[in-house]
């Protein structure tokens, strides 16, 4: 009898083990299964719009297991897209809580929750969570370029400046023209004129053809009366950026009437119009020609540039010449009523768009205020603008 049982202790223990594996395969299917019914019971209440009740659960199913991780790194991203940024940082808050979370798990959630502040406008709490993560290899590009959109939003520009020395050396050489325009509004900001041109001059080191570093320059050597100084930063004006150039009349006209240097106005002028300035010069120096007596050499330089690049701007030009040597009558009225029509349809239509996301504006803006871009928004081409 005591031989059998010991020849039934294999078959007993094969039995136990046998039991034990159904009973943890029936638990991980339950479990499953439970797992899968919350999701979609989650998924359910995203669709009804009841984001409260979704996050819950979704929080609670953490507990459940850790690889859901991702997918509520996911699901905090989406809240911030869709503008719910409180209920991003709250499940980013609970996955950073976590003491199972690896380190990269919680850096990826630190990172997160830093872009949740950033987006909901606590820029102090962002920059404190991008510092720290801007020290680890595997974060240290996407933190240092939030800090750059921080120090942005919060006009520390000298900040910005140092954050992108950290950069590597690619991202370096293509921000040089957004680091151009970091100087520039530290020249802005700056009370001292001889203070503002040493800082214009570190732009334009940085980036040589920065536009708005040769504008704001000749502007401030005009103040100066260096007027040698202001002509030649118009002249790298045309190079660098002719679309500008419309922007730096003001600054030509202003130095021709203080130096009486008419012929070389007029040879600025050609030089730009030239190199591809639009109506706004042309205008100008038809109007310089005009002075000068040279009436019939300016109509035809005019129609000359109609029938090649046609703009509103050119045509009213074209029929004020046209009102000054008509005869007293109907007609001259009638061309000068029409002549009104087109001064109301130019004053009205935008002058600037940015060439990146189309925002319209009448007055020239650096930093675009639509899509945030620099140095994006230009004169208008085509009949309406240059």
């Amino acid at each position: 009898m005591l031989e059998l049982l010991f020849l039934l202790l294999p078959i007993a223990a094969a039995y136990g083990w046998y039991m034990g594996r159904r009973n943890l395969r029936q638990k991980q299917n339950l479990q499953q299964k439970k797992l899968s019914r919350d999701y979609f019971t989650g998924l359910n209440f995203l669709l009804s719009n009841e984001s409260d009740k979704a996050v819950d659960l979704f929080i609670s199913m953490l507990d459940v297991d850790d690889e859901t991780i991702d997918t509520h790194l996911s699901l905090g991203s989406l809240f911030r897209k869709r503008g719910e940024v409180d209920r991003a940082i709250r499940i980013h808050q609970n996955l950073i809580a976590r003491p199972s979370l690896s380190n990269e798990q919680r850096d990826l959630a630190m990172m997160e929750l830093g872009k949740d502040y950033l987006a909901a406008g606590f820029y102090d709490r962002a920059e404190e969570i991008f510092l720290n993560l801007a020290g680890q290899e595997d974060h240290s590009e996407d933190a240092e370029n939030a800090l750059i959109a921080i120090y942005q939003m919060t006009k520390e520009w000298q900040k910005a400046i140092d954050i992108t020395r950290r950069l590597p050396r690619k991202s370096q050489q293509t921000l040089k023209p957004v680091i151009a325009h970091f100087y520039c509004q530290l020249a802005e900001e700056n009370p001292d004129k001889s203070g503002k041109i040493k800082i214009l001059r570190q732009a334009l080191k940085l980036d040589p053809k920065c536009g708005r570093a040769l504008l704001e320059l000749a502007g401030i050597y005009l103040a100066f009366e260096q007027f040698d100084e202001c002509r030649e930063m118009l002249e790298k004006l045309i190079d660098a950026d002719v679309e500008l150039f419309a922007d730096g009349l003001g600054f030509a006209k202003q130095m021709t009437q203080a130096t009486g240097d008419k012929e070389g106005y007029q040879q600025l002028l050609t030089r730009a119009i030239s190199s591809g300035a639009g109506a706004s010069v042309v205008v100008a120096l038809a109007l310089n020609m005009i002075e000068r007596g040279d009436l019939k050499v300016a109509e035809a330089m005019v129609l000359d540039k109609l029938y090649r690049h046609p703009t509103m701007r050119g045509f009213q030009l074209l029929m004020q010449m046209h009102i000054q040597q008509a005869e007293k009558g109907q007609a001259r009225d009638s061309l000068a009523m029409l002549e009104q029509l087109v001064e109301q349809q130019i004053k009205f239509r935008p002058s600037y768009r940015c060439r990146e996301c189309g925002f319209p504006s009448h007055t020239l803006y650096w930093h675009c205020p639509s899509c945030k871009n620099w140095g994006s928004i230009k004169r208008i081409r085509g009949l309406d603008g240059e």
